[in-house]
């Protein structure tokens, strides 16, 4: 009976751990397959994928270009970089992502930058108007029109918001994109399908899930060892 006593609160820390490994990281990626270019934007799909990761209170939205099918972010005024809703339409604060050594730079007097945020809302895009957006830089980051066309990489944190938050526009497209395509021809690519969910356990995560296996491994143990000696 003693033992017994023992080992409920050991088990039920050992599970408790365990269970922290629902915790995790979630990710949404987003396809931007529908081409919008003048003329086309030559190559076939996806010309871009958009991938938000939810940490804490925060989204990294994180926007890879397909190097085979786009030449670049540009500047040609029909749309901006990404372009984006938010339920609600809140205020938000945009920011580098700490995790990048470059790519987006939100632009100041005296350190141009690449991206910048804004305007908002943006309604040049050829998929109709987004709350939000975010901008290529002329000309530290992009040349006026096609001229200097920018890979990236486009990541930045969006503070305050949830995966979910994140919505389609009027016309029922979730992100769009102003590029070149890789034959030359410019204008927007968009989504306009909901996004792949992905979990992962966070490392600390899956740390203490494994501090819990361990932990209920030994009580078993030592209950085998004083049975047989009992």
């Amino acid at each position: 009976m003693k033992i017994r006593k023992q080992l409920v609160p050991v088990i039920t820390l050992g599970f408790c751990l365990a269970l922290k490994c629902v915790i995790a990281q979630a990710q949404t990626t987003f396809t931007l397959n529908v081409d919008g270019c003048d003329g086309g934007c030559g190559g076939t799909v996806p010309y871009a994928t958009v991938t938000l990761t939810q940490e804490g209170s925060n989204v990294i939205v994180t926007e890879t270009l397909n190097p085979t099918y786009t030449k670049g972010f540009v500047a040609t005024g029909a749309g901006r970089s990404l372009e984006f809703n938010i339920t609600g339409d809140p205020i938000i604060t945009i920011i580098a992502n700490p995790g990048l050594t470059s790519g987006f730079t939100i632009g100041t007097g005296t350190s141009p930058g690449v991206f910048e945020v804004g305007p908002a809302p943006a309604h040049v895009s050829t998929f109709g108007t987004f709350d939000y957006s975010v901008s290529c830089i002329v000309p530290s980051g992009c040349g006026h029109g096609a001229s200097h066309p920018d890979m990236g990489p486009l990541s930045f944190v969006v503070k305050g918001v949830t995966i979910n938050d994140f919505t389609a526009n009027g016309g029922g497209f979730f992100f769009a994109s102003d590029l070149q395509g890789v034959n030359g021809n410019t204008g927007n690519i968009a989504n306009k399908t909901a996004g792949v969910a992905l979990v992962t356990p966070e490392p600390a995560s899956m740390l203490l899930f494994g501090s819990g296996l361990l932990a209920l491994g030994a009580v078993l143990r030592r209950r085998k060892r004083t049975a047989t000696s009992a």
